[in-house]
């Protein structure tokens, strides 16, 4: 935490911008890039809170750090004189949009800039909560948050939080030059990585302190309800679940009806997490096949066909430079996955890359479909769950993908 807060009254050294970015800024673009700032202070911290000014006028106020591509991260626009009166405000906005939730529900409670809080993720495993700073700017605002989110969870969402993990571990840090770490604000650590997630009746165990994410899938709420109608008007369906992690659609297949799946992860610690599920929901070890085996390997030299095959890998495109690499990873695993489904059998296949556009996408599915001589209706795309809203402003935050894809045999 690099930086003493400045609260109310104290004042926000400025950061000028250049034309374009304040343009961007008043469009509701809340990213200034490191070729926007036309002037820095070489006496000021590597990273600090900011006023961003252009012409003698305060466009916003936020977050700035010399180190990242992104160098400015607006947190309220306009001339705002309390920066930490601004922040929890969104924080309360972001929560209330949330209601009401289920006893019991998960939910993305603040989904960074789209909730106007750029760098800041807090999912909600009811008790228990993960707070995930991305950015070395909101790391400065983390201890104010802290402080702060046990009472408005109280007072908005009418529940106790009984547990708090702070993620500041995600891989976009390095991108920051912010230190990578992990620690638990309060609650039972042992609880925290085993934590009880439910959806639907679904039993899923999460691992809040050190799991991919913040522990679970939240975003994919919608599209594993896709594959439960599915699944139910197919009792018995044989499903694989490639890249099945701690089995968020497998697992739902089998409380659905499913006759047997088969889960793909190379991740060890992934199936645990998987194995503590099948336990959870009582799930007879005759329904299932665990292999833990990179997914390429697997399918290069599985013979078995399904009914239901997922695909739903991590985002292989982490920049725009490996974008042609990876669009041909991705048609690699489509084409595969979409050998392996028996006649009338349906593809779930995502992408959660944001550089990766919905129409480039399904593209890319017509190709490993044309490369398989296949054909498929598209019967299904979906998206992120509603509690991971898009910003109109900021396509960015619009990321993930899911298209249903029945193979159709015309022999």
């Amino acid at each position: 935490m690099a930086t003493t807060l400045l609260m109310a009254g104290d004042a926000l050294p400025e950061v000028p911008i250049s034309l374009r970015a304040a343009r961007r800024v008043a469009a509701g673009v809340l990213w200034i890039y490191s070729n926007e700032v036309a002037q820095r202070d070489p006496a000021l911290p590597a990273v600090h809170l900011c006023r961003f000014v252009h012409g003698g006028r305060t466009l916003g106020a936020g977050y700035f750090n010399r180190h990242s591509l992104i160098a400015g991260r607006v947190l309220a626009r306009g001339d705002e004189p309390d920066l930490a009166a601004a922040l929890l405000r969104h924080l309360k906005e972001a929560l209330v949009r949330r209601r009401p939730l289920a006893p019991g529900e998960s939910s993305r409670l603040v989904f960074s800039e789209a909730d106007l809080l750029p760098g800041l993720v807090i999912d909600y495993y009811p008790p228990c909560a993960v707070l995930q700073s991305n950015t070395a700017g909101m790391d400065l605002l983390v201890p104010l948050l802290v402080e702060r989110l046990p009472g408005l969870v109280a007072d908005i969402l009418g529940a106790r939080l009984e547990g708090l993990a702070l993620r500041c571990d995600g891989s976009a840090r390095r991108l920051e030059a912010a230190e990578r770490f992990s620690r638990v604000c309060f609650g039972d650590p042992g609880r925290l990585a085993a934590a009880a997630v439910e959806e639907d009746g679904v039993r899923y165990v999460a691992d809040l302190l050190s799991g991919q994410k913040t522990g679970f899938f939240l975003d994919q709420r919608e599209n594993r309800r896709f594959l439960a109608r599915w699944v139910r008007r197919r009792p018995g369906a044989r499903v694989l679940d490639l890249c099945c992690y701690s089995g968020g659609w497998g697992l739902r297949a089998l409380c659905e009806g499913a006759g047997h799946v088969t889960f793909v992860d190379e991740s060890r610690e992934a199936l645990r997490l998987l194995q503590a599920g099948l336990e959870a929901n009582r799930i007879s070890p005759g329904r299932t096949r665990v292999a833990a085996q990179e997914v390429f390997e697997f399918l290069a030299a599985d013979p078995e066909r399904y009914d239901v095959v997922v695909a739903d890998p991590p985002a292989f495109v982490k920049s725009r430079p490996n974008l042609a690499k990876a669009l041909k990873a991705y048609q690699r695993l489509n084409r595969l996955a979409w050998q392996r489904l028996a006649p009338g059998g349906v593809l779930i296949t995502c992408s959660c890359s944001h550089l990766l556009t919905p129409d480039e996408f399904l593209a890319l599915l017509g190709r490993a479909v044309a490369q398989a001589e296949g054909m498929a209706q598209v019967v299904y795309r979906g998206g992120q769950a509603a509690d991971h809203p898009q910003l109109l402003s900021m396509p960015e935050t619009g990321y993930l993908k899911c298209a249903g894809l029945l193979r159709i045999d015309t022999a």
